[in-house]
Order: C-alpha cells, then sequence, then structure tokens
C-alpha cells in the first residue's frame, strides 16, 4: 500500500493539470494576501483619524452656539459608534497580518485552501486525474498492477490529500515571503499576537484543514470513481459544493451540515477580499464542533462503503 500511495503521489505531483492549479491557488493567494493588507490597513487608518478628528469637528466657524453645542453633545455617541467599528477592522486587521507571519501565513493559507477556490481545485484535480483515467482507459494497467479498486482508490484520495498539503506548504511560504518582504512595510496591520498564541492556533488551523482537506479528498476521488467521466465528475463537485455552501446557514439545521460545521472547525470569517467571507456558519450552536462534524465523517464513509458496493456490482457485470 504505500509504495502504491508513493507511486500515485509521485505521479500527481509531475502531473500538468496539478502544477497548472497549484499556479494558479499561489497567484490566487497572493492577490486575497494584498487585497486584504490593503483594505484593513487602509480602514484602521480612516476610522482612527475620524476619532483623532472628531474632537475638533464642532469647531466650525460656521456653526451657531445652539449648534456646536448640540454637536459637541453627539461626540460622546459618535464616538462609541467609532470605536465599535475600530474594533471590527482590528480584528480583521489581526486576520489579515497573519499573512504576514512566518508561522501565521499557515493559518492563512489553510483557510484559502479550504474555501471554495480551493476545495473547487481538488475537485477539478480529481476528476480529470482520476475520472480521466477511466475515460482514457489508462486505468487497466493500473488495475493489473492493483487488483483491489478499493485500495487503488484509496491510494489516490491520499496522493490527492498530499498534493493539497504540499501546496499548503509552497503556497505559505511564498505568502509568508510577500507579506514580510513588501507587507509589513507597506500596511501597518497589528500584530497577530504572541508567539505562542500564533502557534498555537496555526497548529489547530492546520490540523483542522488537513481533515477537512482528507474528507476532500475522498470525496472528489470517490465521485471521480463513481461517474468515471472528468466534466460529469467536476459538475457533481461543483453542485455539491455549492449545496455545502448554500445549507451552511440553514436555521436549526446549518451548524451540523458539512458547510457549517467545517466553516467552525476552519475558523472561517467575514473578511472582504478573502475567499471565505461568503462562507460562515450563521447558525450557532453551543455543541461542540468536533461532534457536529460526525454527520459529515458518517455521509463520508457511507459514500465509500455505497462505491465499493457498486464497484463491486460492475465487476460481477
Amino acid at each position: 500500500m504505500n509504495r502504491l500511495v508513493r507511486a500515485e503521489t509521485r505521479r500527481l505531483l509531475r502531473h500538468p493539470l496539478a502544477l497548472t492549479l497549484a499556479v494558479l491557488f499561489v497567484f490566487g493567494s497572493l492577490y486575497c494576501a494584498w487585497v486584504s493588507q490593503n483594505m484593513a490597513s487602509y480602514n484602521i487608518t480612516q476610522v482612527q483619524a475620524n476619532l483623532d478628528y472628531l474632537p475638533r469637528s464642532c469647531d466650525s466657524a460656521q456653526n451657531t452656539p445652539e449648534q456646536k453645542a448640540k454637536c459637541l453633545a453627539e461626540v460622546p455617541l459618535q464616538a462609541v459608534g467609532l470605536e465599535r467599528i475600530k474594533e471590527r477592522f482590528t480584528a480583521e486587521g489581526v486576520r489579515a497580518a497573519h499573512a504576514q507571519h512566518p508561522v501565521g501565513s499557515l493559518l492563512w493559507t489553510v483557510r484559502l485552501l479550504t474555501s471554495v477556490p480551493g476545495l473547487a481545485l481538488l475537485v477539478m484535480l480529481a476528476a480529470f486525474s482520476v475520472a480521466g483515467e477511466w475515460s482514457r482507459g489508462s486505468i487497466v494497467p493500473l488495475l493489473l498492477y492493483e487488483s483491489r479498486l478499493s485500495r487503488l482508490l484509496a491510494a489516490k484520495a491520499l496522493a490527492v490529500w498530499a498534493w493539497s498539503l504540499v501546496l499548503l506548504c509552497v503556497s505559505a511560504a511564498i505568502t509568508a515571503a510577500f507579506g514580510m518582504l513588501y507587507g509589513r512595510n507597506a500596511y501597518t496591520l497589528p500584530s497577530p499576537g504572541a508567539l505562542g498564541t500564533v502557534l498555537a492556533d496555526t497548529a489547530l488551523g492546520v490540523l483542522a484543514g488537513a481533515a477537512v482537506l482528507a474528507g476532500a479528498a475522498a470525496v472528489a476521488v470517490a465521485l471521480g470513481a463513481l461517474l468515471r467521466q472528468p466534466m460529469r465528475t467536476f459538475l457533481a463537485g461543483m453542485l455539491l459544493l455549492v449545496l455545502v455552501v448554500r445549507t451552511s446557514a440553514a436555521p436549526g439545521l446549518g451548524a451540523w451540515l458539512p458547510g457549517g460545521a467545517l466553516a467552525d472547525l476552519v475558523g472561517f470569517g467575514a473578511v472582504d477580499g478573502v475567499w471565505d467571507h461568503f462562507w460562515i456558519s450563521t447558525d450557532p450552536s453551543t455543541a461542540p464542533v468536533l461532534l457536529r462534524v460526525l454527520p459529515t465523517l458518517a455521509l463520508i464513509g457511507l459514500l465509500w462503503l455505497g462505491l465499493d458496493r457498486i464497484n463491486r456490482t460492475r465487476d460481477r457485470a
């Protein structure tokens, strides 16, 4: 099994489509890092400038004494509103600042890779590298080497997962280099926290993201083996991904569905310019997120059991 996984991983890492998708993701990650840092720095600077100007905003010579008194009476209320806005912008700045940190960039990147564009890349890769082998007939020599289809598909799923982890590390390193060499000088952002805090948050985020990527790879490969046509697999995978996103906010149930559990597990947030800003669990739940991912794991297990049964039926036919 180990030799089979290594062979499939080497084949996939050299696959032209895998290399192309990896390059697209790296550039997309850099774009998100640049946009989010730019916007966060600008927003924080603007709201702080408004707070600094607020005490002087009533000193206009055109104001009558009554208008000035009314204006001064409203200053504390306006200051409270601006402080709330500043808190939100600061939180977004802390999130964007992870892309400027040598360790935090892993957390930044894993949240991109487990959002819609990253998962779409996994679906596309599985569709054209796994299902494509059936349409081209190149699956035959592989089955001569490993006659047990379930082992071969498991090796392919592990290979897709390994590709996603390699992509995560490479993209995070490039994003960190961009953030440290350019972003820190160009955009002033709040600190992401002490090194220990960043290490702990990143470790949890990467472990959660790796689990999500493993599940996504298993589903994508299973779809490819079921449909055995690249375009059918890609379209089915994208429809499933849309369904996951759209049901993440379903009232009363969304937090227990794959989309809501995934959003809470990885830690998606509403930050403009970042791929996950439209994918948030808006159905809060007091149940632990590790408990809420169990239905998703059960669905993936049922999918693979169904795949094994269908493949046995096909073999007998």
